[in-house]
């Protein structure tokens, strides 16, 4: 299960007065696949899937960790789904923790949503507004 784009979308737009989640088939999905290990950065402004490993920043409009995927790196996103592992700051207007992800690192969010049986590890601060674009210190 990834996310319920209507309830995000409506969310989202309810606060923001627009969508993140264009209506256009144009959109961009890459995935990482299970064999996949990526050493640097990844940035787009599409959506990604991650099963394998990323060793870097992930920059993206939305993201989602598969129960096997691992992301050791800072995590930028509008969206951020989190069922695998992340080492590492997760910054996202909305996350969304599944019962078997495990984080260790602070998550800066507007909504969170943490299943019961999510590993965290790291300070869960809120924040009105995260700007993907804008760089961290």
């Amino acid at each position: 299960m990834f996310l319920n784009i209507g309830a995000v979308r409506d969310q989202v737009a309810g606060r923001a007065g627009t969508s993140i989640w264009p209506d256009s088939a144009d959109d961009t999905y890459t995935i990482i696949h299970d064999d996949l290990v990526i050493v640097g950065d990844l940035s787009t402004d599409g959506h990604i899937e991650v099963s394998g490993r990323i060793e870097g920043t992930t920059n993206s409009r939305s993201v989602l960790v598969r129960e096997d995927g691992w992301i050791e790196g800072e995590i930028l996103a509008d969206i951020a789904e989190i069922r695998g592992t992340v080492v590492g700051a997760v910054r996202a207007t909305t996350v969304i923790i599944g019962s078997n992800a495990r984080v260790h690192g602070s998550i800066f969010h507007n909504a969170l949503t943490i299943e019961p049986g999510a590993q965290l590890e790291g300070r869960r601060p809120w924040r009105p507004h995260i700007d993907r674009n804008q760089k961290t210190a």
